[in-house]
């Protein structure tokens, strides 16, 4: 069951890069694309952390 106190940003942040991208391209509004955008570039940040963090 899912946590009554997950939010949308929560949600999505269990996506990977190539779901957010895939989303991205299936947006149908300026707003939804730059959620999408904002996401992946977190995603991608977090990755990074990882590899420099090694």
């Amino acid at each position: 069951m899912e946590n009554k106190n997950e939010n949308l940003y929560d949600i999505f942040k269990k996506y990977s890069y190539s779901q957010l991208q895939k989303l991205f391209k299936e947006a149908k509004t300026k707003d939804e694309q730059d959620f999408y955008m904002a996401l992946s570039n977190i995603v991608l940040q977090k990755q990074q952390s990882k590899v420099i963090g090694k």
